[in-house]
């Protein structure tokens, strides 16, 4: 099971943190549309800054999801939305990145489910015309009411390498279902977590120990199913991140370089 850092906070205060820690980093920086409308710039910037650590690490890249729709009716929105996935590819390419994370971007009553799946089977069928094989897709749960959509995307598309990313804190403010039953139906499907508590009113992105998600007994509910799913934790706070991969490394899922 490997650990990422989801970087939600700037470079001088997450280098330490991944020099102390056998863990990855899941970088967010690129899903700014304006820095991937200047991505060349970016990159060169941000490989000076983390120098020789990038290439000792696994690296993870969060896609662009702010006003995107892989299921929309609007051929326009899908345009742009296409262009930005395939941006965030290019970034991923630059960076050696093992993992892309995509949200679903799914919003509750706009769509019914047929047409959304119809919608997306297009859009992913279209996607992964020219994609690498050595690149690992996941597809992310935010404000979905459930896994059915998820699931039959996945199935539908039936790539090795196309899984869920289970975003445990999304589930457990926007989701009508428990955690546990995202976790029995989505089963091996289950390739990525995302990894934050709250207490079921906000999307608060707490460290692990701060809401009333289990997460240690939500970690190994879904390593049963799935021994090679990765975690990547987005916690806001740098304090509360470096409290939780202390309690992690207590508890033997993590260790310190």
């Amino acid at each position: 099971m490997n650990f990422y850092i989801s970087q939600l906070d700037e470079n001088k205060k997450i280098i330490p943190i991944i020099e102390k820690y056998n863990v990855g980093l899941e970088i967010v920086q690129f899903s700014n549309p304006f820095i991937l409308d200047n991505k060349e710039k970016f990159i060169k910037e941000y490989k000076t800054e983390w120098g020789s650590l990038l290439d000792e690490i696994d690296i993870s890249i969060h896609g662009p999801f702010a006003d995107l729709s892989a299921g929309s009716r609007d051929i326009e929105i899908t345009k742009i939305t296409s262009k930005r996935y395939n941006q965030a590819y290019e970034v991923a390419k630059e960076f050696n990145a093992k993992k892309i994370v995509y949200h679903n971007s799914y919003i509750p009553r706009l769509y019914t489910y047929t047409e959304w799946l119809q919608n997306t089977d297009k859009f992913w069928e279209t996607f992964f015309k020219d994609k690498s094989n050595d690149i690992i897709y996941h597809l992310e749960n935010v404000l979905e009411w459930d896994y059915f959509l998820i699931k039959e995307t996945i199935d539908k598309v039936n790539k090795a390498n196309f899984n869920a990313c289970l975003d445990l804190g999304h589930t457990n403010v926007y989701s009508k279902l428990a955690i546990e039953q995202w976790i029995e139906a989505l089963d091996n499907k289950i390739g990525h977590l995302h990894v934050h508590n709250n207490y079921g009113e906000e999307d608060s992105h707490f460290g692990i120990d701060k809401g009333n998600i289990d997460v240690k007994k939500i970690i190994g509910l879904v390593e049963k199913n799935n021994k090679d799913v990765s975690i990547s934790l987005e916690i806001v706070d740098v304090d509360e991140l470096k409290k939780s991969l202390e309690v992690l490394c207590e508890d033997g899922f993590i260790s310190r370089r």
